[in-house]
């Protein structure tokens, strides 16, 4: 499944897929998700993407972040194409102006196109919720609750908050299992950039209490009748 988000309005295409993909990963906590970038797109084998399953048949969520509008990098995910929108799990490509040749290609294939053009004046930007990853994965707690309030500021949902952090700390215990990043299921970048995070932490029981802790917050803060966003800052200032 391929779905393609573009425009001069890059902002609100990728504040659109940071929600979707978000929402996809709150519903499947088992699902890996790749943020994939022309400067770390040669990290990653296209082919394994689309047909290859990671550890514990965990479904993969893939962006494609301003990939196809980079001449020297298009054709790598391009040439592939058809596969990419053949495949059962979701494919995201999130790109500004794209060329006529190339949204020829996209419009064949996928399964929904959403342009987002300038309406003019001057462009919020958005904000970038790996921001709130890596302050994570420092485990940096004045960071952490500074950008979460920047975050909540710029309007991004607690649900996209909550996905986001417990992705970081789903790809920590991954790589706290694994030697390799064949053996996790994660490609080198993320892989390796999770085990430097880990010295960050005391133990592998503490990364699996904070994971439990996660992935029930949605649950805890209904049960509570409280908003989500109070049970993100208590965990957030309780690391």
């Amino acid at each position: 499944m391929l779905y393609v988000y573009y425009g001069e309005d890059v902002t609100s295409a990728r504040n659109k897929v940071q929600a979707t993909t978000s929402n996809l990963l709150s519903k499947n906590k088992d699902a890996l998700y790749f943020r994939i970038t022309p400067d770390v797109l040669h990290e990653y084998d296209i082919t394994e993407l689309i047909g290859g399953q990671g550890l514990f048949k965990s479904e993969y969520i893939v962006v494609f972040d301003t990939v196809l509008s980079s001449k020297d990098h298009a054709d790598t995910v391009l040439n592939h194409i058809k596969e990419i929108a053949e495949a059962a799990h979701p494919f995201f490509v999130l790109d500004t102006k794209l060329t006529a040749p190339v949204l020829k290609k996209l419009e064949k294939v996928a399964a929904k196109m959403y342009p987002f053009e300038s309406k003019g004046g001057k462009k919020d930007i958005a904000f970038n919720t790996f921001l709130l990853t890596d302050a994570l994965g420092e485990k940096n707690v004045k960071k952490l609750w500074t950008l979460f309030r920047e975050a909540k500021h710029a309007s991004v949902s607690d649900e996209e908050i909550h996905g986001i952090l417990f992705w970081m700390m789903k790809s920590l215990l991954l790589a706290a299992d694994a030697k390799t990043p064949e053996e996790a299921g994660m490609k080198a970048y993320p892989f390796n950039k999770s085990k430097q995070f880990l010295k960050n932490f005391a133990s592998r029981d503490e990364i699996e209490e904070k994971v439990a802790t996660l992935a029930v917050l949605p649950q805890e803060a209904r049960r509570k009748g409280v908003l989500l966003e109070i049970e993100l800052e208590q965990f957030i200032l309780s690391l």
